[in-house]
């Protein structure tokens, strides 16, 4: 589990010949990580669990994120650890970046929350 998106955020890890990928959903974007103000979301525990969990990983560990929105496919943890603006922060400096990002609300989002809720995510 790697919880701060929401509660119920998972990332998956797969080992094979060796080489390693990791599948973050929106715990760990390519240059970011998902927004933390809504559906349970908690900003120091999205920092601790890609500290703790993502960022232990082997640095050749190829990283697929759930979306993203320039069009990058893959990156690896080496690559993340190195420069995702957001992540490089002290805890503090992240959940205080975080708290103060105003994002607006995404379409539907009334619709969408109550529906992962009842689902289990």
């Amino acid at each position: 589990a790697t919880p701060g998106h929401t509660k119920g955020c998972l990332s998956w890890l797969l080992q094979a010949s060796g080489k390693g990928m990791v599948f973050t959903g929106d715990a760990l974007l390519i240059g970011g990580c998902g927004r933390t103000d809504f559906q349970q979301g908690d900003a120091g525990e999205l920092y601790d669990s890609v500290h703790s969990k993502l960022f232990t990983l082997p640095d050749d560990t190829l990283v697929y994120p759930g979306h993203d929105y320039h069009g990058h496919s893959v990156s690896t943890i080496a690559e993340e650890k190195r420069s995702n603006p957001r992540l490089t922060k002290s805890r503090d400096q992240f959940v205080k970046m975080m708290a103060e990002l105003e994002l607006p609300l995404p379409a539907k989002m009334d619709i969408a929350v109550r529906a992962n809720m009842l689902c289990g995510i």
